[in-house]
């Protein structure tokens, strides 16, 4: 146990690097790496299992009772950042609309529950994040398929009913699955089951990442500038997140545990599955920006939560 906590312990702040890693590992090595695509599907499930693992159904009611910084989330997750997506990449790539479904793609997926750590870490509010994750989770195999059939059913051929099986697969049975074995064997159990399992959960995401990004080494090979454009995009994409989080934080006047939470959140996607469903359904060149996504979402929401930090310390504690 004392080993798993300290592996989970080196594990947590170098979680950037260690991505940045997996990513080179699977541009390098595609045709070895590649060899665990079909095991990423069983990777997500246990990832999911093993991050819901200490939630609740009580925690699912609470959104009713504080509502708004719910539904603002959601907002910025599931309708500001998608049209922000598909209204960027329709400007920048209007002869590759495979990279503006790439963009859509990665804008549509649920929130991540590895933002909870940086909501641990930052002082935000644990209970609120809690209920964007399991709410995000169970409404995925609506929202996504959905949001890529309404914005970008004309790119290519959708398969809405499969993709709503492997997102209810891969996400909304682990989680409630979770759940259930919280509500009967109780929250503290559970608990600890998930901290012994949390550096088995960052090994599975790493691994995730290494065999999805497979798929876009032929492009890495051939770099143009439509490419590079597309990475700097996605980096965009996760500050324009954390920007729009931020500002809808600061229009509401929601106090700082909130706003750190809405901030955060209105960034980090669970890019490991919209990755998973674009290696599954699509063409390779939509795989990429889901694929790089969480290199960038761990980067700059650690680069936000500092900056929050440091500014709240200042209202806190004013200079004389």
């Amino acid at each position: 146990m004392n080993k798993l906590q300290a592996l989970n312990t080196w594990m947590t702040p170098k979680m950037p690097l260690l991505i940045l890693g997996a990513l080179a590992l699977g541009l390098l090595f595609p045709d070895q790496i590649g060899l665990l695509c079909p095991a990423v599907s069983a990777l997500m499930m246990f990832q999911t299992f093993a991050n819901s693992l200490g939630s609740s159904v009580q925690d699912l009611g609470r959104v009713l009772s504080h509502p708004k910084p719910v539904l603002i989330t959601m907002l910025s997750l599931h309708l500001l950042m998608p049209l922000a997506a598909l209204g960027i990449g329709s400007m920048c790539f209007p002869d590759q609309p495979l990279y503006t479904l790439s963009l859509v793609l990665m804008e549509g997926s649920p929130a991540a529950v590895s933002s909870l750590m940086w909501i641990v870490i930052g002082g935000g509010s644990v209970e609120l994040c809690l209920s964007i994750i399991l709410l995000d989770t169970m409404l995925s195999p609506v929202i996504l398929p959905l949001t890529l059939r309404l914005l970008c059913g004309s790119v290519v051929e959708l398969d809405t009913l499969g993709m709503i099986r492997d997102l209810f697969v891969m996400i909304v049975v682990p989680a409630a699955l979770a759940m259930v074995l919280c509500r009967l064997l109780g929250q503290s159990i559970c608990a600890k089951a998930k901290q012994r399992l949390s550096p088995f959960s960052k090994l599975a995401l790493l691994v995730i990442i290494c065999a999805n990004v497979t798929r876009c080494a032929p492009f890495l090979h051939e770099l143009n500038r439509e490419l590079v454009l597309l990475l700097c995009i996605t980096l965009a994409m996760r500050l324009i997140g954390l920007g729009l989080g931020f500002l809808l934080s600061t229009l509401f006047r929601f106090p700082y545990p909130v706003e750190l939470t809405v901030t955060v959140n209105s960034s980090m996607r669970n890019n490991a599955a919209a990755a998973t469903l674009a290696a599954q359904y699509f063409p390779s060149e939509v795989v990429f920006s889901p694929s790089v996504s969480p290199l960038f979402s761990q980067l700059t929401s650690s680069l936000a939560v500092r900056a929050l930090q440091k500014r709240q310390q200042k209202i806190d504690h004013p200079a004389s």
